[in-house]
């Protein structure tokens, strides 16, 4: 059964050996870690923000965390989400932001919760969509591996 918890420092080298790809650093990123590969250095920026794990019996399967756009307490935003390699496309994702979501509006309490995602990335797109994420409107383009990526924020709201 997956569920998440705060994440532990414990957790690191396991959630850094799933980024095994420039392409899976830059959809995690959105190289706002800088370059690939990623290091343990360039993962503690991250630590400034709330950091959850996803595990199922105990063992991590998934990471993402929660942060306080422009400091409004009515809002998280979730990002850095990836789920262990061999445990993609098996729910783990869809589950771990969909207890996110209860942590946000349930304990949190927000009305809002929002996330970017690249437009390409069809497998997050409908795992987001799956759990109530709807475009908002806002796009963003990112300069990364030498192209640019078009993004677009999605939200979902207490309902």
């Amino acid at each position: 059964m997956i569920r998440i918890r705060p994440y532990k420092q414990s957790d690191e080298e396991q959630i850094l050996s799933w980024c095994d790809s420039e392409d899976t650093f830059f959809k995690w990123t959105f190289g706002l870690l800088g370059d690939y590969p990623v290091t343990s250095e360039k993962f503690r920026k991250t630590s400034e923000y709330m950091q959850f794990t996803a595990v199922d019996d105990d063992e991590p399967v998934g990471y993402f965390i929660a942060r306080n756009p422009n400091g409004n307490l009515n809002e998280l935003r979730f990002g850095y989400g990836i789920v262990k390699p061999d445990r993609r496309n098996q729910g783990v994702g869809k589950e771990m932001l969909r207890q996110g979501l209860i942590y946000a509006f349930e304990i949190y309490g927000a009305d809002r919760v929002t996330l970017g995602v690249y437009d390409k990335n069809e497998n997050a797109i409908a795992c987001y969509t799956s759990i109530g994420f709807r475009e908002t409107g806002v796009r963003e383009t990112y300069q990364v591996c030498g192209g640019q990526y078009e993004a677009f924020e999605m939200e979902a709201t207490r309902g």
